[in-house]
């Protein structure tokens, strides 16, 4: 890849399959079994109630096409899965179990 994992965290936007932009910033870039995925921050509405911001990451299939990049959502649980644990055991992420919040 060509020099994506020393770049800068940029803004993106990305477009649902409803056509809707939404805009990220990507904060990091992982190269893992010869698949790359970009580490995301949602942008949009991000302020909870009570003036708090809420900074959830979101991972994505990173893709070059010619001279763009492209994101694509990881539909295979277990790839998701592998990914989400390579950071948790490299420690770059902290994820919090939704049921954990709700007691």
């Amino acid at each position: 890849m060509e020099n994506v994992e020393s770049m800068e965290p940029r803004i993106i936007k990305t477009q649902d399959e409803n056509g809707e932009i939404h805009n990220f910033e990507l904060i990091d870039v992982l190269h893992l079994d010869d698949q790359d995925y970009g580490l995301l921050i949602y942008l949009d509405g991000k302020e909870e109630e009570g003036g708090e911001e809420e900074e959830e990451v979101i991972i994505m299939k990173l893709h070059k096409e010619d001279d763009a990049y492209t994101f694509e959502t990881i539909e295979n649980d277990e790839e998701f899965n592998k990914v989400v644990s390579y950071l948790e055991t490299e420690g770059e992420l902290e994820f919090e179990e939704e049921d954990e919040e709700e007691e």
